[in-house]
Formats: C-alpha cells, sequence, structure tokens
C-alpha cells in the first residue's frame, strides 16, 4: 500500500539502525520555509515585480503549475553497507514554472515545494526546496549576458561527485587531457543540506571572430549535520580573442581567480586554496584555415593552508607551448602536432618537476562520411627531488562515421604504457567513443552514447593525486511505444584508479537504471528503477543501493499564456 499522507508525530520508538536510540519523539523536524535564504524569496518577489512591469510591454508570459505525488522505495537509506536500512520514502510537492520572454531578453523561474514522508524513519520527515532562476538580456546583436542560480534544500543521501569549478585550473597538466580528477562524496546521513550554484556570464562580440567573454562562477554547499563539510568556491574569469589581421594573426589571453573555501568538520580544522592562472597566446595562418602555427604561455600560482602541517603552502608553474596545423584541402589530409613543458616549483624543493608533452596527429577523409586517423603522444615526467620519473607512450588509432548531418560518431582504440624507473611499469586500454549528439534510428527510437578512458596527472594543489588511469562510459536510449507510451534506460560507468599515493586509491562506480512513462493531457504517470554501486578503497565509501519510485504528476499540457 502505498502512503500518500505522512504519519503524524505521535509517539513511538525509533530504529535502532545506524546507532538510533528507542528513545521516545513527539513531532517530526519541519523546518519552517523562511528560514530558507532570503534569495529564494527574492526571486519570487523579482518575478512578481517583472510579471506587473511587462504585462504591458509586448512580452511572452507564461505559467505552468504543477503537483506530484512521488512514493519512493530505497534499500539502502543511509548509503553504508555496514548499516542498510530500508524504507518508503512518499514525497507530495507543488511547483510551478514562470517564463517572460520576448526578441531581447527572458526570464524563468521553476521552484518545487517538498514535503517528505517517511514510513519507518519519521524523525527525517522535512521540507524540500528546488529553485532555479535563469535568463539572458541581449544588450544588441553582439552583446549578451546570461545569468542562472539554483538552489535547493533536501535530506536526501545523494552521492555526488565533486570536479573542479569551471576555469579552475588546479593542474595545468590536466589540459592536454582534457580530464578532471573527481572525488566521490558519499552521504551518510539524512540531516538537511543545501546547495547553492550561481553563474554570470558576459559576452561581447566585437568583431567577425573577436571576442570578449568575462564569468563568474559561485558554489555553496551547507550542511546540518556538523560531521560533514561545508565548502564554497568563487571563481570570476575573463577571456578575450582577437584578430589583429583577420583570419591571418590572433591573440587570445585569460585570466581565472579561484578561491576554494572548507570549513572544517570536528575532526578537522578550516582550510583555504587559491588558484590564480593568467595565459597569453598568438596564432598565425601562413594560408588561412590550411596551414598555422600557435603558441601560448600560462602561468598558474596556488596557494594553500596545510591542515596537518598547520601553515600556508605555495606552488607555481609556467607551461610554454606550441601546436602546428596543416589541412591539405586537395588531400584531404590534416596533420595536427603540439609541444608542451610544463616546470613546477613548490614550497618544498623536493616536490619541483619539469613535465614535457608532445602529440601528433594525422588523419585522412576516405569518403565524404568516413574518416581515419592515427595519433601518438609521449610524456616525460622529470622530478627535482624524491619523485620517481616515468615516462608514458600513447599510440592510437581510430574512425568518425557522419551517422547524419552535423551527427559524427568517432571510436578510438589505444594502449598506453608508462615505464617507470624504480616500481614496476603499468599499461592498459584506452577505448574512447561518442555520438556527437542523440542519434534518432528511428521515428520512435534514439541513443546517445560516450566512452572515454586514459591517463590523469595530477600533481598540484592541497590534495594531490599524483599519476592515474580512468575510464568513464554513460549510455541513454529512449523508445516510443505510442503517443502516450515512451520507456528509458540508462547505463553509466566511472573508474578513477591513482597508484602513486601511499594508498592506492581505486573507486569503481557503477549505475544502471530504466523508466516507463506514460504521459496524457494533464496526466503524467512514471515507474523507473535505478541501481547504483560504489566500490571504494575505503571501505566505509562503499555501497550498493537499489532503489523503485512511482510517480505521479498533475499539469497542463501546455503552458498558459498569462496575456495576450
Amino acid at each position: 500500500m502505498i502512503p500518500l499522507l505522512c504519519r503524524e508525530g505521535v509517539r513511538g520508538e525509533r530504529s535502532e539502525v545506524r546507532g538510533f536510540p528507542r528513545t521516545p519523539y513527539l513531532l517530526p523536524r519541519t523546518p519552517n520555509f523562511f528560514s530558507m535564504p532570503s534569495k529564494i524569496h527574492a526571486f519570487i518577489l523579482m518575478l512578481i515585480l517583472l510579471t506587473a512591469a511587462v504585462s504591458d510591454a509586448g512580452y511572452r508570459i507564461t505559467f505552468t503549475p504543477r503537483v506530484s505525488v512521488s512514493p519512493e522505495y530505497s534499500d539502502n537509506l543511509f548509503t553504508s553497507n555496514e548499516d542498510k536500512a530500508n524504507d518508503l520514502i512518499t514525497v507530495v510537492s507543488p511547483g510551478f514554472t514562470a517564463e517572460i520572454a520576448d526578441r531581447t531578453c527572458a526570464l524563468s523561474l521553476s521552484y518545487d515545494l517538498g514535503y517528505s514522508c517517511y514510513d519507518k524513519f519519521t524523525e527525517f520527515n522535512t521540507l524540500r526546496h528546488n529553485a532555479k532562476l535563469s535568463g539572458w538580456y541581449g544588450f544588441s546583436k553582439n552583446t549578451r549576458l546570461d545569468f542562472q542560480n539554483a538552489f535547493q534544500q533536501t535530506e536526501e543521501a545523494v552521492t555526488k561527485v565533486e570536479e573542479k569549478a569551471p576555469g579552475e585550473s588546479v593542474s595545468p597538466l590536466d589540459q592536454p587531457k582534457k580530464h578532471v580528477a573527481e572525488k566521490e562524496i558519499v552521504r551518510q546521513t539524512r540531516e538537511a543540506h543545501y546547495t547553492d550554484t550561481a553563474n554570470l556570464s558576459f559576452t561581447h562580440r566585437f568583431g567577425e571572430a573577436d571576442l570578449l567573454n568575462v564569468k563568474y562562477a559561485y558554489n555553496m554547499l551547507e550542511n546540518d549535520d556538523p560531521e560533514v563539510e561545508d565548502k564554497k568556491t568563487h571563481n570570476p574569469s575573463a577571456d578575450v580573442t582577437y584578430w589583429l589581421i583577420p583570419e591571418k594573426l590572433n591573440m587570445k589571453t585569460g585570466m581565472s581567480f579561484t578561491r576554494n573555501e572548507y570549513a572544517g568538520t570536528s575532526d578537522s580544522s578550516p582550510y583555504w586554496e587559491e588558484i590564480t592562472n593568467p595565459s597569453f597566446g598568438m596564432g598565425y595562418w601562413f594560408k588561412p584555415r590550411e596551414f598555422g602555427i600557435e603558441a601560448s604561455y600560462s602561468y598558474t600560482e596556488g596557494a594553500y593552508l596545510d591542515r596537518s602541517a598547520g601553515f600556508n603552502k605555495w606552488y607555481k608553474s609556467g607551461k610554454p607551448s606550441v601546436s602546428v596545423l596543416y589541412n591539405s584541402i586537395p588531400y584531404h589530409v590534416n596533420i595536427e602536432a603540439n609541444l608542451t613543458c610544463t616546470q613546477a616549483e613548490y614550497y618544498d624543493a623536493e616536490d619541483d618537476f619539469e613535465n614535457w608533452y608532445g602529440r601528433i596527429k594525422l588523419s585522412k577523409k576516405i569518403t565524404d562520411k568516413f574518416e581515419a586517423f592515427v595519433q601518438y603522444a609521449h610524456t616525460i615526467m622529470e622530478f627535482k627531488g624524491e619523485g620517481e620519473n616515468y615516462s608514458v607512450y600513447d599510440p592510437s588509432v581510430g574512425v568518425s562515421y557522419m551517422l547524419a548531418e552535423d551527427l559524427p560518431l568517432t571510436f578510438s582504440l589505444g594502449y598506453f604504457y608508462r615505464e617507470r624507473e624504480i616500481n614496476s611499469s603499468e599499461a592498459a586500454l584506452s577505448v574512447n567513443g561518442n555520438i556527437g549528439k542523440t542519434w534518432s534510428f528511428s521515428r520512435y527510437g534514439s541513443v546517445n552514447f560516450s566512452t572515454a578512458s586514459g591517463y590523469d596527472e595530477d600533481f598540484f594543489g592541497a590534495e594531490r593525486l599524483g599519476f592515474g588511469v580512468w575510464y568513464d562510459a554513460k549510455s541513454t536510449a529512449k523508445y516510443a511505444f505510442s503517443k502516450y507510451l515512451s520507456s528509458d534506460i540508462f547505463g553509466t560507468y566511472r573508474r578513477d584508479k591513482y597508484v602513486d599515493l601511499e594508498t592506492i586509491r581505486d573507486d569503481e562506480t557503477k549505475e544502471l537504471g530504466s523508466g516507463l512513462t506514460f504521459h496524457k493531457d494533464w496526466w503524467m504517470i512514471r515507474v523507473d528503477y535505478t541501481y547504483r554501486t560504489l566500490d571504494s578503497t575505503l571501505s566505509e565509501n562503499s555501497y550498493e543501493e537499489n532503489r523503485i519510485r512511482f510517480q505521479i504528476m498533475l499539469t497542463p499540457p501546455r503552458p498558459i499564456r498569462l496575456n495576450e
């Protein structure tokens, strides 16, 4: 039986799972809406004022109300294999989306208020808030401002993958390989937490290919549980691209700054980290779009508080780079080659190093739709102090096929070998593939997939992981059985293995899911199932979970037009 109403705060006993004592409780915890950060109320007030201001100004104003009931069953409520507990949570959630738009600007506010009702652990009954404000304003044809702010309050034990903030260059070595070291955050508590993410971007095009882009990104995580660390990130950045001679000589310059603030917990003290990253580059095309050379230099300076040592440390690095590009139009042959050298200095000279990275790629267009390529990359790492020197040999081959217009399918297979001076060497296959966009294989079905793998070098910042091997794959398929009934299935796989740490880190995450959706008129009914498992080097972070959710939503088939 699906409980549509929550248990009220009658006296009872708590479960002993996860160490909860058998003590009586009164009313379930229900935070007051007005305890939320004031920005949510500011969003709503802003929308009301804007609606009144533009109702007679030719803007299109729409409003989409909704209400949903979503019972969800989890067999591992606290994402822990040591203290597994199951429960049925029913979430009743009214919400709306309001939009104001015309040809020069748009504003959208989405807000959902949810009340989660636990069948067993009623002490976690609480309000959830999910709000998102986004929009853009075009000052002119070539000048635009975009903004977005998303706020969420929930008690869900969501596993989150933490990535470096956009523009954060903690490791210049990441740039050639386009991989970002990630960290699984496994939340094993049902205390409320708050996240707020804001992005502001100003873009101005002052020539055919001349561009100014200024951004600011902000991320915040706050937890009611004092044992979970709070974090704030500020990341302003600016980039300019300017062609001094159109199609011949260009200049690129940029600057980014990142500050991370960690609040600490009862077991750890607060700490911070700052990264400054200016860069400058120039490119010259001897023959436009056929033969050109690019050279750049980036500088990174970082400082952080070492919690274990109790004082500040710093690091800095210079990174010159040169690239050559050749495209033979008659013979459909393309050659790319680049060489990069990173010279790093640390507070402790024993950590200084020099890293050389080179790559050459040869591609040949065989038909209008089919292209083949072969490439080779080589890395040389030389430490000035105690680190172990190594070289990486990385050949690969691949193909690219145009499934449809602007829809490429790429696939490559490689094998990299890391030769070390002292310890045993390592080798692994690398597989990379991607469908550029979602591919519709019929009127009723579509599929999207991507896979990537390689090696990672993370030698900067407070938490240096060293050399690692990573794999990442994801795929989604959808199929419509009829006008009203559709299904979907998805799968993801992620593995990060870092072997230079004192304790080898080897995390593997797998997730599979499927769903069935019925949508007709005002009604949307969906049932879905998700299986997720994390195998971590830290046994306390490992878990396995099955989730089943049933959702009924009532919403109009089209947005309601508030003005004519």
